[in-house]
């Protein structure tokens, strides 16, 4: 009768976290045999959380001269079962896994498509191209036709002297690559010998995305998830598929299960983030951002003392940048608070060509907070935008995107047309080479109603990291258009449009658009 089994790795310390969080998942769904490889450096009592989940260890031979993901290959050739399932160590097993064992009754590996991508496709068909001189061109020129995209986190295999020969040969392509500095060579190789893989007297079955579920590039397309893949350190971001490692960590944690919380102290550098942060009850990772000049702070006055009594915002940093009046102007005496800077603006020191007063404010919101904001994340309030109630108005659930404002249905027609003018003498080829976005919409007057998702920025929030993108693709210190939120909707849409979040800030977190000083005095402490 075959035997059958999981094989895993780990060499150093920074994964071992994940490991023990992988074996705990792992055990729910499956308890026959597992293997997992260990080689130093690495923690010995690790041995004992191998033993607690009643996994084999096997310590490898400690002097060689392969890396990491190239030694992980070279495991595949000799397994201590007739039928292998390899897990990477940064997922978490959601599902049964008998079917990757079952597709080789017919096959002699199965691998999971990789979020639906194709090796033609333009990230996949770049890293097969760097294999050219080192793996013959017929292997490339194949490779590089509509075949699936694979991603070799999670696959199994049949033990024989075919697939011990195609191993070889891959750990060989493999090592050639990693000695050129090529990004992820055991994959990027596999990707490039396995359509041909006949060569090697074997078949390779495309298994469903649902075995190897991409963290961040899935978008909810495995309907039947199995295995979440978290791809080294994206195991703690603010998405919703991390959210099934994090609870999985709070239960492990909350009940030390495999003496994990003596671990921690080897959590790489995200996830020892992670943990301060959860740990510390006082810890934010939000900048409130607003701004003002002689004409709006009036507003300011009125709607600020609203924020510190609906929406608790003493406790969050708070930037106000400062327009037409000096930072000593008794007119802002009330924003004199020990979490508030106060931050001079103008045209003439921050910004480049800028004339118009209206741009000079609204571009305060994407160069400000590129410059001075230090969280995570940054929340655009006007000044004249007022809270009605005291529900909460920052949720993890807008973190997961690059920014998330109030629903909106439609930009200027010209400001559409010369940012589509601007993307197409851009050097990012996803601006130069995107359809123009005035041809995604109808033009109503002075209206330019979108078939697309957009939002109004009255009350935004923004992953600041995506802030400082947006301003890394100008040359100089002016935006293409005298428009904050159109800007940067533009270029979340061009990028990754599935960024982009709606919410209905009015209804559901009780924050409203300003314009009308009655209802500021109305809803004012």
């Amino acid at each position: 009768m075959e035997s059958k089994g999981i094989i895993m790795f780990n060499r150093g310390e920074k994964c071992l976290v994940r490991a023990i969080v992988c074996l705990y998942s792992l055990r729910k769904y499956y308890d026959g045999k597992v293997t997992f490889f260990l080689e130093t450096p690495y923690p010995k009592e690790f041995d004992d959380v191998c033993k607690y989940f009643n996994v084999d260890i096997v310590h490898n031979e400690e002097k060689h001269e392969l890396k990491t993901l190239v030694r992980k290959t070279d495991m595949f050739g000799n397994p201590p079962y007739d039928r292998t399932l390899w897990l990477d160590s940064d997922t978490v097993v959601v599902g049964k896994l008998d079917e990757m064992f079952d597709y080789l009754d017919n096959y002699d590996i199965a691998i999971p498509l990789f979020a639906g991508w194709v090796s033609s496709g333009r990230h996949i068909s770049a890293r097969i191209n760097r294999f050219k001189g080192i793996i013959e061109d017929k292997y490339i020129e194949e490779s590089l036709k509509d075949h699936p995209a694979v991603n070799t986190g999670v696959l199994s295999f049949k033990k024989s002297d075919k697939w011990k020969k195609f191993v070889e040969d891959w750990v060989r392509m493999a090592d050639q690559g990693s000695k050129k500095h090529i990004f992820i060579s055991d994959e990027v190789s596999f990707q490039v010998l396995y359509p041909n893989i006949k060569d090697w007297g074997l078949k390779c079955f495309i298994a469903p995305t649902n075995f190897n579920v991409s963290v961040l590039h899935d978008h909810g397309q495995s309907k039947d998830p199995r295995v979440i893949h978290f791809h080294g350190q994206k195991s703690v971001l603010s998405v919703p598929s991390c959210d099934i490692f994090k609870s999985t960590l709070k239960i492990m944690c909350d009940s030390n299960i495999a003496n994990i919380n003596s671990f921690l102290k080897y959590a790489d550098k995200r996830l020892a983030e992670y943990l301060r942060r959860t740990n510390d009850p006082n810890f934010v990772d939000t900048t409130i951002v607003t701004a003002c000049d002689p004409k709006y702070v009036s507003a300011l006055a009125q709607t600020f003392p609203n924020w510190r009594k609906y929406k608790k915002i003493d406790k969050y940093p708070v930037i106000v940048f400062v327009n037409g009046m000096e930072l000593n102007d008794t007119r802002l005496d009330f924003l004199r608070l020990p979490n508030v800077q106060l931050i001079p603006w103008s045209k003439e020191k921050d910004l480049d060509d800028v004339t118009d007063h209206r741009e000079e404010m609204l571009s305060a919101f994407v160069f400000g907070p590129a410059r001075y904001v230090k969280t995570e994340y940054w929340l655009k309030l006007d000044a004249d935008s007022y809270a009605t109630d005291d529900r909460s108005f920052i949720t993890n659930e807008m973190k997961q995107y690059a920014f998330c404002g109030h629903k909106w249905w439609y930009s200027r027609p010209a400001h559409i047309k010369a940012l589509d003018e601007w993307a197409k003498g851009h050097w990012k080829r996803k601006l130069r080479k995107a359809k123009p976005m005035i041809e995604d919409g109808r033009i109503e007057g002075r209206r330019f109603y979108h078939n697309t998702k957009r939002t109004i920025s009255f009350i935004q929030l923004h992953k600041t990291r995506f802030t400082k993108f947006c301003v890394g693709l100008l040359k100089k210190r002016r935006l293409p258009v005298p428009s904050q939120d159109s800007f940067m909707y533009f270029v979340a849409n061009r990028f990754a449009p599935e960024t982009i979040g709606i919410m209905n800030f009015k209804r559901d977190y009780g924050f409203v658009q300003g314009r009308c000083k009655e209802k500021i005095i109305q809803f004012s402490c």
